[in-house]
């Protein structure tokens, strides 16, 4: 376990400033807060203005706008060893069902799709969302919970899935972790999240009533007849977990900006889910 470069705090998901190289918890991440030798890098990139002198007068002329890169290449590894591991511990269960290779990653390539929809789409919607409100947002692997990820998977023969790979870091360039956003752009960046579950469902469900009403539940792509179903379920769940009003979950952030907004979503969530779990389990 490694400690921050200022304070000595022992961090799970340790956080490396990419201009300075240092290691720091989640209160010293950003360069503002542990004073970067390298801090003028991290500072967003003046437009560039030409002067123009005519002889009706002088003019400004914009030439750019430099914008940030939106995903690090840092954060593009850690997302695509986020989703390797979902991918293949819910897939682990049909590696020890007697499946020929093939058909394990026929079932593989579709775990990833139904897991990029429901996590990764998830945890992006965050991040964007809170770009917008002019957020510092990035997605961290938490190396530990992936390996706990696999390890669960491997013994439980995938009957037990412990998907903790990563999660996106919020913070406000003046506080850390949503402290300095204010209850409604806080409310709105933790609702995208299962706003996007809730429309990955519905893409899933019509694909799924398409397939049904054609018959292709008895052909030859009956995995993917499946896992349409698969991917219904599983962004019910995310949404409906992430919904419960308590601790650093989405819903109780929501809760807190608007009680009306968060009973229209929570509660015909845990309605499907309840309806899931007696006709469908």
């Amino acid at each position: 376990m490694e400690r921050c470069a200022v304070c000595g705090a022992e961090e799970f998901i340790p956080y490396v400033c990419r201009y300075c190289g240092r290691v720091h918890c989640v209160y010293h991440r950003l360069p503002e807060n542990h004073e970067c030798p390298n801090i003028q890098q991290a500072r967003a990139p003046k437009p560039i203005i030409r002067v123009e002198r005519r002889s009706t007068g002088t003019n400004l002329r914009l030439i750019r706008a430099p914008k940030l890169s939106s995903i690090s290449s840092r954060e593009l590894y850690a997302l695509s060893a986020a989703l390797l591991v979902l991918g293949l511990s819910f897939s682990m269960r049909y590696v020890f069902s007697g499946l020929r290779p093939l058909e394990v990653l026929e079932v593989f390539l579709l775990t990833l799709l139904v897991i990029g929809t429901g996590f990764l789409g998830h945890e992006l919607a965050h991040k964007f969302s809170a770009q917008r409100y002019g957020c510092w947002a990035e997605f961290k692997l938490w190396t530990v919970g992936a390996i706990m990820a696999l390890l669960f998977a491997v013994i439980s023969q995938g009957t037990f899935i412990f998907a903790a790979p990563g999660a996106v870091y919020i913070a406000s360039r003046s506080s850390y972790f949503g402290e300095g956003i204010d209850r409604k752009a806080n409310g709105v960046i933790s609702l995208v999240g299962p706003m996007v579950n809730i429309a990955a469902a519905a893409i899933f469900a019509i694909a799924l009533a398409g397939s049904t009403a054609l018959g292709f539940g008895d052909l030859v792509v009956g995995n993917a007849f499946h896992f349409l179903r698969v991917g219904v379920q599983i962004n019910i769940w995310l949404g409906a977990f992430n919904m419960i009003p308590f601790f650093i979950l989405d819903g109780q952030k929501v809760y807190t900006w608007d009680r009306k907004i968060w009973a229209a979503v929570a509660i015909p969530l845990w309605t499907l889910v309840a309806i899931s779990v007696l006709f469908f389990t």
